[in-house]
């Protein structure tokens, strides 16, 4: 059966011992706990709910930050039930409120950081709603999970209802099935070799379906320990991955191009003869990477030895990755796997695999079980557009939104509104999102994300975001950027202006000419607007420059 009843079922059966998930503190030192001990600790919390008067598919919601008893309070709502509306931290009171009325949530579980914020939000719901804590160790013996609802609910019952964060409008929330989540959970395990002695990091947020279904379920399944860190802190997550031994990470194209200036800006930094066989060596090993022959680990092992000794790969998602981030990593011996997903797929639906199935530039061919078709999309290229998925991991709907169901599901077939193309082995590569697209007056798209990927080579900015910018009735191609504090550019700012806009024309020739940039505009702040997982809020973006000296209300 495909249930989370039955998924940690068999994983506390299968994997008695050995913590599954751990973590540091810093008001309680390290907290550990194993399957079964999640199992029953789980049992307790779920049956506390059924005694605060929830019943089975009523929603109950989750907000805490990533630790080890936030699975506590996944599996809890699952084995008494109810429905799981995993809530965002970053999320201000408003937002939370929003999505805690439109899911018509019965009950809140928190963990002690978020008690307070808690108690806040039910007062102003109403309605005697119960608080539970996760981190709170149960008084007595707990039940038998079998004996709870969660052990009779069926695979086709809903299990959890995602919303889309940061809106004071109508939030969208996909429904996800038992079925849906835990198909997925059992495809993911079979093309990533990953079980008992692998340390995954946690790092990207829990609420998030990329985390909760790569990062959580899928150790717990397959016996591998999850490790939560007490701040995401560069230091400490330095630390954290040496000391405790990370194999697996999963993280978003942000943190992996982070990493990938770090570790190129220090070995080009070094002096010497090691910046001189660094110099000679990173080619050489980049030149073989792309010819099919891996050195990197044998050229540069103190790469590896500075991130963790017993690292596998990284798993990359949420985002495209640049390729020559890929590329670069993979000379040095630290292999990256991009795959791809929607929230509505729950959320894999494609993966590169580890080794020689891992065709950098792409995000893998479908994971078993699901299907991808293109569908051809006006002005689009010949062979592009937009990928249409199907597979027992689709969605069942929008929660109370069936005209927005309607328009994203045909046939069985779920619409992501993502354009791409697949070549001959089925390998998927993205061009871009379809809302995000530019139509220019000449009828031709552009994408945002493949320009991006040019200026983010950038050396006098430290990040940019491609809009369109209305021209008539049609857009034109438009850039955003954060300039770097200590490039070496002009104070004044019509220089400054000027300097990045020829940066900006550099790295643009290689594109055809109706893809390049025709304007440019430096961001006032140290950052662009993101989302919790590192995407641009273009909307927001948009809405600024409305308002910033130079624009109008209808340029955007």
């Amino acid at each position: 059966m495909d249930t989370l009843y039955h998924l940690l079922k068999e994983a506390a059966a299968r994997f008695p011992s050995g913590a599954a998930l751990q973590g540091d503190r810093e008001e309680s030192g390290r907290a550990a706990l194993t399957r079964p001990e999640l199992c029953a600790r789980a049992a307790s919390l779920a049956r506390a709910l059924l005694d605060g008067g929830v019943k089975p598919g009523e929603a109950v919601a989750l907000l805490s930050p990533n630790r080890p008893e936030w699975a506590v309070g996944y599996f809890a709502v699952a084995l008494a039930g109810a429905v799981l509306v995993p809530l965002d931290v970053n999320l201000k009171e408003g937002e939370l409120l929003n999505v805690l009325r439109r899911s018509g949530a019965r009950a809140l579980l928190t963990d002690g950081a978020e008690r307070e914020r808690g108690a806040a939000l039910l007062a102003q719901l109403g309605g005697g709603r119960p608080h539970l804590r996760i981190d709170e160790p149960p008084a007595g013996s707990p039940p038998r999970p079998e004996e709870l609802p969660g052990a009779s609910r069926r695979e086709e019952d809903l299990a959890l209802v995602s919303f889309s964060s940061g809106t004071t409008g109508v939030p969208k929330g996909v429904m996800l099935s038992h079925k849906n989540i835990v198909s997925n959970v059992r495809s993911v395990m079979h093309p990533f070799p990953c079980g008992p002695g692998d340390v995954f990091l946690s790092v990207l947020p829990l609420h998030h379906m990329f985390e909760s279904t790569g990062g959580l379920l899928v150790p717990i399944a397959t016996g591998a320990t999850v490790h939560y860190l007490p701040s995401l802190n560069p230091r400490v997550l330095a630390e954290t991955m040496r000391r405790e031994g990370v194999s697996v990470c999963l993280m978003v194209p942000a943190l992996l191009r982070l990493m990938h200036r770090r570790i190129l800006g220090a070995a080009y930094s070094a002096g010497g003869m090691k910046g001189l066989l660094f110099r000679i060596l990173f080619p050489l090993s980049l030149a073989l990477a792309k010819a099919g022959v891996r050195a990197g680990g044998v050229l540069f092992p103190q790469v590896r030895r500075a991130l963790s000794p017993r690292l596998r790969y990284l798993v990359s998602g949420g985002a495209a990755l640049d390729p020559e981030v890929g590329w670069d990593l993979l000379a040095l011996g630290v292999e990256v796997i991009q795959g791809y997903g929607l929230t509505e797929t729950a959320p894999i639906t494609h993966a590169n695999r580890p080794g020689r199935g891992n065709r950098i530039g792409t995000v893998g061919p479908p994971i078993p079980g699901v299907e991808a078709r293109i569908d051809p999309v006006p002005g689009g290229a010949p062979g592009e557009g937009e990928v249409w998925i199907r597979g027992p991991n689709v969605m069942q709907g929008y929660f109370g939104n069936p005209e927005l169901t309607a328009e994203a599901l045909a046939e069985g077939w779920f619409r992501t509104g993502d354009i791409g193309r697949v070549d001959g082995e089925g390998y998927l590569t993205l061009c871009g999102r379809a809302k995000n697209v530019i139509v220019l007056e000449s009828g031709k798209n552009v994408y945002p994300e493949e320009v991006e990927e040019e200026l983010g080579k950038g050396a006098l900015w430290k990040e940019a975001c491609v809009i369109g910018r209305r021209a008539g009735r049609a857009e034109e191609v438009f850039a955003v950027v954060v300039v770097d504090p200590e490039a070496p550019l002009p104070r004044e700012e019509r220089a400054r202006r000027e300097e990045v806009e020829k940066a900006v024309r550099r790295l643009c020739a290689g594109l055809a000419d109706y893809k390049r940039v025709s304007g440019v505009y430096l961001w006032p702040g140290e950052a662009l607007p993101r989302t919790t997982t590192l995407k641009h809020k273009r909307e927001e973006i948009k809405e600024a420059l409305r308002r910033a000296p130079g624009f109008g209300p209808g340029d955007f």
